[in-house]
């Protein structure tokens, strides 16, 4: 009973992670982690349920399959955070593990060694898993919860064979290692440390879902930038943060001058290629600091805090003079030293933008909080 039910665990979490990959195929990080579930689980199926091979050769390919599938499950977190896994390492671990084992198994048999080595080979991926991470990691709870299970797996892998060296009279072959505690421990950790790895791959995959439908939200696809809601959101936090640092903040509204002639004279396609641009431009010269969104649809609205008259004049210019386009940009700028609501930055950036029209557009016109 206790053979099957280390193997169903594992094709229960490949079809888990399995089907979710066939949903979201941008998901790719979930095949890396079905494949890692399926490998563990034909490892089990080889050690415990079929018939021995000649020599004991299935105890090197089911042990082989236990090391793929770490590494495999390794991968999917650094796949989540799109950073490369140490593939020449792990091949190297790979090549050294298995002629180590056929070494122990067919020129100087010893079970104890061959425990050692597995027990060492499996580590191996788990650290430089949790070290990858913890250089690029993020303070977010599903980089928090991945990093947790990492390390669980770790001190799984790490204690679990100490009882083969604590124990060394249980293990003098096959018959005893199979009836020892060990062996159960070997299927117990397995359980623990898969239910873990998947309940926090598939949190991580229900918060990275959400922050995307929050992102997609807030954000304009074709500007690249926030849209209106994204951007008063954002906006109104910049605000209060400058409120409460008594710096000076700065808003422009820009537009782009008969965009509606783009749009007739030379299709729909090209206006939007017209926006795409701009928003790439605008998000370049603002800096990061700078909330930018597109508000309507050829208005875009960008907050900066922080800048005073000089720096933001400065930045409007360079948004102006360095869009190349058949369109040319009209900018409505206004300061504030002690920034009030951003409705009330808008209405006066926003008149700031119609005198710039009046005065012949393709240019920057500045006014001060009241007036």
């Amino acid at each position: 009973m206790v053979s099957l039910f280390s193997p169903s665990i594992g094709i229960l979490f490949f079809a888990a992670f399995f089907g979710l990959w066939l949903n979201q195929r941008n998901l790719n990080y979930s095949l890396s982690a079905a494949l890692g579930f399926l490998l563990s689980s034909i490892g089990f199926v080889i050690q415990d349920i079929l018939p021995a091979w000649p020599y004991d050769l299935q105890r090197i390919t089911a042990n082989l399959c236990f090391l793929v599938s770490i590494c495999a499950l390794m991968a999917a977190p650094l796949q989540r955070r799109e950073i490369p896994p140490s593939s020449r390492v792990l091949a190297v671990v790979v090549t050294l593990t298995t002629a180590a084992l056929c070494w122990y198994l067919l020129v100087d048999p010893d079970l104890i060694a061959r425990i050692a080595i597995v027990s060492v080979s499996l580590t191996i991926p788990v650290i430089i898993t949790i070290i990858k991470l913890m250089r690029a990691t993020h303070d977010r709870l599903s980089d928090r919860l991945v990093l947790s299970a990492l390390w669980f797996t770790l001190a799984l892998f790490i204690l679990r064979p100490l009882l083969a060296f604590l124990v060394p009279e249980s293990f003098g072959n096959y018959t005893a290692l199979e009836q020892s505690p060990y062996w159960g421990l070997v299927h117990f950790t397995y359980v623990l440390m898969s239910v873990t790895l998947a309940i926090a791959l598939l949190i991580a995959v229900a918060l990275d879902l959400m922050d995307e439908l929050r992102h997609q939200a807030t954000t304009d696809t074709l500007s690249g930038l926030l849209n209106r809601r994204g951007f008063e959101s954002a906006a109104t936090m910049a605000l209060q943060n400058s409120q409460q640092a008594g710096l000076p903040v700065a808003l422009m509204i820009t537009d782009l001058d008969h965009f509606k002639s783009v749009n007739d004279s030379q299709g729909h396609a090209a206006g939007d290629a017209v926006i795409h641009s701009f928003g790439r431009h605008v998000k370049e010269v603002a800096g990061e600091s700078a909330v930018c969104g597109r508000i309507g649809g050829e208005e875009f609205a960008i907050l900066l805090p922080g800048h005073n008259e000089t720096t933001a004049v400065q930045i409007a210019e360079a948004i102006r003079q360095g869009f190349h386009s058949d369109v040319t940009t009209s900018i409505g700028l206004v300061i504030s030293e002690s920034p009030g609501t951003l409705s009330a930055l808008l209405g006066i950036a926003d008149a700031a933008l119609y005198q710039a029209k009046a005065n012949g557009r393709d240019r920057v016109c500045v006014l001060r909080d009241g007036g």
